[in-house]
C-alpha cells in the first residue's frame, strides 16, 4: 500500500528518531562507563578488600564484556525497566519521574519567557529596521547570545540576595504545596534559560519579517493604505513566524539539556540536578537513564517541529 506523502513524511521521521535514540543509547552507556571510578568503589567502600570487590562486581554484572553489559541494559529498557539506583535502591523510573515534572515546568516557563519577549521584539526591530529601537535589539540580542546560562544564574542570584533578600533564590517550592511560592521560585531561573534563548529568537524574527516585508503580498497590502504595522499583524506574523517556531521548539529541547546547570545552580531538584549527581555517585543506572532521556525529548521536539511546520506555512508541507 502507498502511503501518502504527510504519512511517508511521518514514518521517515519515527525511523530516523528511533535510529538517533538507538545511538543515543550507545553514546550514553560509552560515556558513563568512561567515567573514573566504578560503582563498586562506592558499594563497597575505600577499606574493602579483594573478594568483598570481586562479589559485587559479580552481582552487577560489571565483570561481563561491555557489548553484553549494554544491550542486557538496553533490553530491561525495552521491558520498561530502567533498572535501581545504586545510590539509594529506588528504581530509577520512579526517580525520574519525580523529577520529571520540575524540570518540565522550568523549561515550559523558561520557553514563553523567551518567545513572549522575542517575538515582539523581533518584530519591532524589523518595523524599525535601522532605527534607535533596532540597534538596541541587535545589541542587546548580541549581549543575550554571548552570556553563557549559567552566568546569567549566577548573576541573578548575587542581585536577588542582595536587593531582595526575601525573594526564594535557592529554595525551590512544589506547586502543589504553594503555587504562587512555586512561580516565584522559577522565576529567576525561567529568566537565566529565557532571556538568553529569546536573543536567538528575536533575532530569527528580526531577519525574517525583514524578508517577509519585501514580499509582494506585503507590498500590495502597504498599496491598500494599511500602515506596516497594520500590515505586519495582518498578514507577516504568520509567514514571519513559521522559522521562529522551529527555533522555539528545538530551544525547548535545549533548555532541558542546560537545566542541568541552572538547576545546580538554583537547587532546582529536576532531571538536572539528578544527573550531575547520579554522574558524582558513579550511579551508572540512573546517569545512563537521565542522558538517555534528554536525547529522547530532543528527538521529540524535532519530530514535533517538523510535524506543526507545515501547519503554519502550508507552502512547506507542499513540497514535502
Amino acid at each position: 500500500m502507498r502511503l501518502s506523502p504527510v504519512a511517508a513524511m511521518i514514518v521517515g521521521r519515527l525511523l530516523r528518531g528511533v535510529f538517533v535514540l538507538w545511538l543515543l543509547s550507545i553514546l550514553a552507556f560509552v560515556l558513563v562507563q568512561a567515567l573514573p571510578g566504578s560503582p563498586v568503589d562506592v558499594l563497597a567502600g575505600p577499606y574493602s578488600d579483594a573478594d568483598t570487590r570481586a562479589r559485587i562486581s559479580a552481582e552487577l554484572g560489571m565483570g561481563d564484556p561491555l557489548v553484553t553489559q549494554y544491550f542486557r541494559w538496553l533490553g530491561q529498557i525495552f521491558q520498561g525497566n530502567l533498572g535501581v539506583s545504586l545510590y539509594n535502591g529506588l528504581p530509577v523510573s520512579s526517580l525520574i519521574a519525580d523529577r520529571l515534572v520540575n524540570t518540565l515546568e522550568l523549561a515550559i516557563a523558561a520557553t514563553l519567557i523567551s518567545v513572549l519577549w522575542g517575538v515582539p521584539f523581533g518584530a519591532l526591530a524589523a518595523l524599525n529596521r535601522g532605527g534607535i529601537f533596532d540597534r538596541i535589539a541587535r545589541t542587546g540580542t548580541f549581549l543575550g547570545l554571548a552570556t553563557p546560562v549559567f552566568v546569567l544564574g549566577v548573576v541573578l542570584v548575587l542581585a536577588a540576595t542582595t536587593w531582595f533578600p526575601a525573594w526564594p533564590t535557592l529554595q525551590y517550592v512544589p506547586f502543589a504545596d504553594d503555587p504562587v511560592g512555586n512561580l516565584k521560585s522559577l522565576l529567576l531561573p525561567a529568566l537565566a534559560l529565557g532571556l538568553p534563548l529569546g536573543s536567538t529568537i528575536c533575532r530569527y524574527m528580526r531577519t525574517s519579517m525583514i524578508d517577509t516585508f519585501e514580499q509582494d503580498y506585503m507590498r500590495t497590502a502597504l498599496s491598500t493604505g494599511a500602515s506596516r504595522t497594520q500590515a505586519m499583524v495582518r498578514h507577516g506574523m504568520r509567514n514571519a513566524s513559521a522559522p521562529v517556531v522551529t527555533i522555539a521548539g528545538l530551544q525547548m529541547a535545549g533548555i532541558i539539556g542546560e537545566a542541568v546547570l541552572i538547576e545546580n545552580v538554583f537547587a532546582i531538584p529536576g532531571i538536572g540536578q539528578l544527573t550531575v549527581n547520579s554522574l558524582q555517585n558513579q550511579d551508572y543506572a540512573v546517569a545512563q537513564a537521565c542522558l538517555l532521556l534528554l536525547g529522547a525529548v530532543y528527538v521529540f521536539m524535532n519530530l514535533v517541529v517538523d510535524l506543526t511546520y507545515p501547519l503554519i506555512d502550508p507552502k512547506v508541507g507542499a513540497k514535502r
